[in-house]
């Protein structure tokens, strides 16, 4: 079972530490990852692209021009994420910070394991407002 895991970024350069990223995603075959950059201001679209280089896995990027949101960067992503997959769950984290990547880690070995260790955290995690889409900060505060 794939998970979609959605990480919308704006004007993040400064948190984001490449090699950490690329690590973090580096062999994680049930996950199918897509970066949003939000209107980004700074060169965080091109550090998100470095990332989708030099990982191991496919990572989507859905560069959005003009920042209109977080719902309309989560809109945008969840379309692309659905429209290429049939993802059964999408975790989504509205903004990242350099804090996350040991969360995160946390939770993709989660994903990573049986089935469910999966479901258990889907079904204690509240639905974002899109069909079968949950908040990765949630799931973080819930795994961390």
């Amino acid at each position: 079972m794939k998970i979609g895991i959605l990480i919308i970024f704006r004007n993040d350069e400064r948190a984001i530490e490449v090699q950490k990223l690329i690590t973090l995603f580096t062999e994680k075959k049930k996950l199918n990852v897509c970066f949003v950059n939000n209107g980004s201001t700074d060169n965080t679209f091109e550090l998100l692209k470095e990332i989708q280089e030099e990982a191991s896995i496919p990572i989507s990027i859905i560069d959005v021009k003009k920042n209109r949101g977080h719902q309309a960067a989560i809109k945008a992503g969840v379309r692309y994420l659905t429209s290429q997959n049939d993802l059964p769950y999408i975790l989504c984290m509205k903004q990242f910070t350099s804090k996350d990547y040991d969360c995160l880690e946390k939770v993709f070995n989660i994903i990573q394991q049986e089935k469910d260790i999966v479901m258990d955290v889907f079904s204690k995690t509240k639905r974002l407002t899109h069909k079968n889409v949950f908040s990765l900060d949630v799931v973080l505060e819930k795994a961390c």
